[in-house]
């Protein structure tokens, strides 16, 4: 991006858009009033970005007063300051962001396969905290030519899988129907992740459920090339739960964090879904690491086919409670709200803190447990 300073600017409406033009005052005026700009960037918007912009904006400010504890006697010392940023001079790029560039780097390793895959975006919401670089692709075993096995485990030695893990993935993939690659990473994390999922036997769902056991559904390994640690996770499923069940589940992964806000916020999305589809219908499942105290739920909510917009009140509840600064999660709500709501996964995560993950926007997505009937 280009950096740039200016000292005019001038704003209109175009049609349905907001303009800004940012630009250079030249000397010259003709006439009393009038001015000459130099235009540097024009940058044309709809009016959803005009007010985010507008919140971020005052929340910059906000922060500067903080920090430098601003005064409005302060504005004269700030004119004479010297300009950083003279006309002429050879613009300065930021550096490449490293995890923009790890993120690309699975997305191409996925794609040279040259077979469908979906594609799910999600972010992570927790204490100060709002992740939004995160995402799955998911493929089926079946359509992955010249070997999966071999294919498979060939993009995870791209990206840096670890021996341990990788020996765990070759003794388990014969389970996986399909696998997932997920990502997530910014400033001090770069995580790469590999999901095995097998497709549970009707007959092992039903006695699961007659016994009020749940079953292996996902296998799961996640390993950070910046930190150098790797964990495996298992996503077990709770077959065929009612809206009662799915609550005193809650209470248990929640137990420990009680009372809790979060607890209240997931219920409430529960319960949301549950006046759109039987929550049999849905799939419920709990998360656990055997090297970490980690126990979360993960509810596919895909089922009741609703939209991110559609929990808007519960997203609110999450910022609030996380302390997220309110123009940086609103930032990412508008352009989010109108994709399909997925999962909505929380709970008690590996450093101890709770959290909420909100996938979103999977095309194509299928109506899990349909095939029960």
């Amino acid at each position: 991006m280009k950096q740039t300073s200016s000292d005019a600017f001038r704003g209109a409406l175009e049609g349905s858009d907001v303009v800004l033009e940012f630009g250079h005052a030249l000397p010259g005026a003709r006439t009393p009033g009038e001015s000459k700009v130099d235009l540097d960037v024009r940058i044309a918007m709809p009016p959803v970005t005009a007010k985010r912009l507008i919140l971020t904006l005052n929340e910059a400010i906000q922060r500067q007063e903080r920090d430098v504890r601003f005064r409005r006697t302060d504005f004269p010392a700030l004119a004479r300051a010297p300009d950083r940023a003279q006309r002429g001079q050879k613009p300065i790029n930021a550096p490449p962001d490293p995890s923009a560039e790890k993120a690309a780097l699975l997305l191409r390793l996925v794609g040279d396969l040259g077979i469908p895959y979906q594609y799910e975006r999600s972010f992570r919401i927790s204490a100060d905290a709002l992740a939004a670089n995160r995402y799955l692709l998911t493929l089926n075993t079946r359509d992955i030519p010249g070997g999966p096995l071999e294919r498979v485990l060939e993009i995870c030695r791209h990206v840096g899988m670890p021996p341990q893990a990788h020996a765990t993935a070759k003794q388990n993939f014969a389970m996986a129907n399909c696998v997932h690659f997920g990502f997530e990473g910014d400033a001090r994390s770069i995580i790469y992740k590999l999901y095995l999922e097998r497709a549970v036997p009707e007959l092992e769902a039903r006695q699961a459920r007659a016994a009020f056991e749940p079953v292996l559904q996902h296998l799961a390994f996640k390993w950070d090339v910046v930190k150098n640690v790797h964990v495996v996770t298992r996503y077990l499923w709770h077959p065929f739960l009612s809206e009662q069940q799915i609550e005193a589940r809650l209470e248990e992964v929640y137990r420990q964090l009680a009372p809790s806000r979060s607890l209240e916020i997931a219920k409430a999305v529960m319960v949301l879904a549950a006046q759109r589809v039987p929550t049999e219908r849905l799939q419920y499942l709990e998360v656990q690491e055997d090297e970490n105290a980690r126990w979360s739920f993960d509810l596919n909510l895909y089922g009741a086919r609703l939209q991110v917009k559609a929990i808007q009140t519960q997203l609110q509840a999450m910022r609030e409670h996380f302390r997220i600064r309110p123009g940086q999660f609103q930032a990412l709500y508008d352009q989010i709200k109108n994709r399909p709501l997925g999962h909505v996964a929380g709970g008690v995560h590996r450093n101890g803190n709770d959290f909420f993950n909100v996938y979103y926007g999977v095309a194509g997505f299928p109506h899990f447990a349909e095939r029960f009937g």
